[in-house]
């Protein structure tokens, strides 16, 4: 624009995620009669025009209509309730993959996390006895992850449980999750995956989808750190089985640092293999710093694999970094890695 002057641009759209399209929607819709946003990766576009990239980040007002007996949910916090609309503030940047926009029938729950960190969870209405409990664990997993990560890096967070769902997604501030999540015994091990979101991937977000595995590595990695912590699979187990897997998933599907597609093994498992690798080879300590001074240097912004290469190299004062982890991200075969 030129000069600089601010402008608006005002855009109607109709939709209800109900109409024929050539591509999955982001529409999720539950048996109370009400919906979730599961946007990621590029369906954000079911909702409302918008650039899809993870690039393109933005602040974000919602207002939202919603009908009696039901409540609205959105990214950031609720800042305004006149009558039946609803609006929601999300101030720090956001990629449109990370909406979390929900009408249902369901319970506010209310917390506090580290900090004074404003927590409020939304839970199935009439079963806020079984799923208060699980929400409640938040601010003590948000404290372990405060102490590898530093602070929470938004203003506000909790979980939205919905029977209308059967996945998990880190939607930004507000995490969904199926009802189903909730039946195993190892539930908060995907708790943590999308708390670690937070952090990777929300608030330093990928600058193209190829560097998926920045967000899909770390969640696995430390997921399966806290699932040791807990008396689960150890993660050597768990990083040989990766080991002796991803071989193949590199010939068909690609390196974690050059995937074909989106959502693949190569990206989760394999990203959190790199990180295991990256371990051993500098030592735990260096490890901590390095991941620490990422979401750290990189908040609120976008980053790239690049990135990362030279930010571990920076960090740890070692350039031979460079060439091990080029082999891990983008090589066909798995460099030798001694698991123990």
């Amino acid at each position: 624009m030129r000069n600089h002057r601010p402008f608006t641009a005002e855009v109607r759209l109709h939709g209800n995620g109900k109409a024929p399209r050539g591509g999955l929607t982001g529409w999720r819709f539950g048996p109370d009669g009400g919906f979730a946003a599961a946007v990621q990766a590029s369906r954000a576009d079911t909702f409302f025009p918008v650039n899809d990239h993870p690039s393109d980040k933005a602040t974000w007002t919602f207002h939202m209509k919603v009908p009696e007996g039901y409540v609205a949910t959105a990214n950031g916090e609720l800042t305004a309730k006149d009558g039946d609309v609803w609006r929601f503030e999300e101030r720090e940047p956001m990629a449109s993959e990370l909406l979390g926009l929900a009408v249902v029938k369901g319970t506010y729950l209310y917390g506090t996390g580290p900090h004074a960190l404003p927590l409020r969870h939304v839970v199935p209405q009439g079963q806020e006895e079984k799923y208060g409990p699980i929400a409640a664990e938040t601010a003590g997993q948000i404290e372990w992850a405060e102490a590898r990560f530093g602070r929470f890096p938004f203003s506000t967070y909790g979980v939205h449980i919905y029977p209308g769902y059967t996945d998990a997604l880190e939607n930004q501030t507000l995490s969904l999750f199926g009802t189903g999540w909730f039946t195993r015994p190892t539930y908060s091990n995907t708790m943590i995956h999308e708390l670690i979101h937070q952090w990777f991937g929300d608030s330093v977000t990928p600058a193209t989808w190829q560097d998926a595995w920045l967000n899909e590595g770390p969640a696995v990695y430390y997921a399966a750190v806290w699932a040791e912590e807990k008396g689960g699979e150890k993660l050597a187990d768990k990083m040989r089985t990766v080991y002796g897997k991803l071989d193949a998933v590199r010939a068909k599907d690609g390196p974690p640092g050059r995937p074909k597609g989106l959502g693949g093994y190569n990206i989760y498992d394999g990203g959190a293999l790199v990180l295991y690798a990256l371990q051993k080879e500098i030592g735990e300590r260096d490890f901590d710093r390095v991941m620490r001074r990422w979401v750290q240097r990189n908040k609120d912004g976008n980053a790239s694999t690049e990135d990362f290469i030279a930010h571990a190299v920076k960090t740890t004062h070692r350039p031979g970094l460079d060439a091990f982890l080029r082999g891990w991200l983008y090589g066909e075969t798995n460099p030798p890695l001694e698991i123990s």
